[in-house]
């Protein structure tokens, strides 16, 4: 990825000149929500809720670090703190580092096959709260008081404070849907089997990767703690898969269809075009976005075809985070050939977690299409809506560019 980067813009800058180009300072808008949080939650015996939520690291694996996140609130309230569906459309970039500078991940260590022994204390309370399908009260014991630690992560929402957890006391009964204790307790189902049964229960898929990342699903001894990032991207390409075996042999789709949302500085574009399905994923990072520092914009291209085996090297959690909500769109109505873009702009200066991806691209797809004539119609409707040249997204895609016609001209759409 482009990195010329003035190692010294930050000192000149001092988070006042903008000299990033982005609308927000980020070191300073963390050392802020940081310090606000701090202030809030500055002892060793902390009453709260979690949402319920969890996280479970993956650096030193197969040693982790997890806990569950503690938010300083009670009953139905906590809820707001995850309850990513609510949040999109309706809070910013600044909202969103607000309301989880003030949580806290309240963690401890544990090997990842410690999952089997049901003998850890903090373990099962974690679990206790973590199988919940609403928020649950609880009184969480540090050893000192949780510290600053604010930090941004493509896959995963911010926490704003971490805690060293000395003992975690459940202070209501979770609320557990039938279906979910059933497979938490069978130990003969295979994982996968286990997911797609949850799925099909109307289980959504953050409960769902919550159960995974804790080792609550699969054969009794291949039970084990899944980091969180992994889970999150493991969960989205089963259910996808699990989808794409429906819709691979639906009629193919009548019409050229353009879906649209932007939220947080993310495009996204949806283009679903007659044929059988394929899928590509084209996502660019304009300049002086986050992690992008150089003059041109980074772009990055995946694609798979209808066996649902992707084509290139470097596939990461984005593209099958896009894919669940297509395959989801499609599984009620016909397959399709799929060109999916996201374009990142420097007002998304702090990544606030996938599940952003994921909901944009759902509500794209609940939203009124724009019907075209042909792909060339499409092209300047997709060149419309974004700050990159057509030119350079059709040279870079592999799917997109199969579906002009050999006699149309690049130079027809700018």
């Amino acid at each position: 990825m482009p990195s010329a980067t003035d190692p010294a813009l930050c000192a000149r800058c001092k988070g006042v000149k903008r000299l990033c180009g982005r609308p927000v300072c980020p070191i300073l808008r963390r050392i802020i929500e940081s310090l606000k949080a701090a202030s809030k939650v500055g002892r060793r015996v902390l009453p709260a809720a979690t949402p319920p939520s969890v996280l479970v690291g993956e650096s030193g694996y197969p040693s982790v670090r997890l806990g569950p996140i503690a938010a300083p609130a009670r009953g139905e309230e906590a809820r707001r703190y995850e309850d990513y569906r609510s949040w999109w459309g309706r809070l910013s970039l600044e909202d969103i580092i607000s309301i989880r500078a003030s949580t806290v991940y309240s963690s401890f260590s544990l090997r990842v096959r410690e999952a089997r022994s049901g003998e850890n204390r903090l373990l099962e309370a974690t679990r206790e709260a973590a199988l919940s399908a609403r928020p649950v009260d609880a009184e969480f014991v540090y050893t000192k008081p949780p510290r600053p630690s604010l930090s941004f992560n493509g896959m995963l929402a911010p926490v704003g404070l971490r805690g060293e957890l000395n003992r975690l006391e459940i202070v209501e009964n979770p609320a557990v849907p039938r279906r979910v204790d059933q497979l938490v307790y069978d130990t003969d189902a295979k994982a996968r089997d286990a997911v797609y049964e949850l799925y099909r229960s109307g289980i959504d898929n953050y409960y769902i990767t919550r159960l995974l990342s804790l080792g609550m699903l699969g054969e009794r001894n291949r039970r084990r703690l899944v980091p969180t990032r992994w889970a999150i991207t493991a969960v989205d390409k089963m259910l996808g898969d699990l989808l794409l075996d429906k819709v691979r042999y639906m009629p193919e789709y009548p019409r050229l269809e353009l879906y649209f949302a932007e939220y947080l500085g993310n495009r996204y574009l949806i283009l679903l075009a007659p044929g059988p399905w394929s899928f590509e994923m084209i996502e660019i990072w304009l300049p002086r976005s986050v992690w992008v520092r150089a003059s041109k914009p980074y772009i990055a291209v995946n694609y798979e075809l209808w066996d649902g085996r992707w084509r290139r090297a470097g596939v990461d959690g984005g593209y099958y985070a896009i894919r669940l909500p297509v395959l989801e769109f499609l599984a009620r109505r016909r397959q399709a050939t799929v060109v999916a873009i996201r374009e990142v702009t420097p007002s998304y200066y702090a990544p606030v977690g996938s599940w952003q991806i994921r909901e944009s691209v759902r509500h794209a797809l609940r939203s009124e299409p724009l019907v075209l004539e042909n792909v060339g119609e499409a092209v300047k409707a997709i060149s419309r809506r974004l700050d990159t040249s057509a030119e350079l997204v059709i040279k870079r895609s592999y799917i997109l560019r199969g579906l002009l016609s050999p006699r149309i001209q690049l130079t027809d759409f700018m």
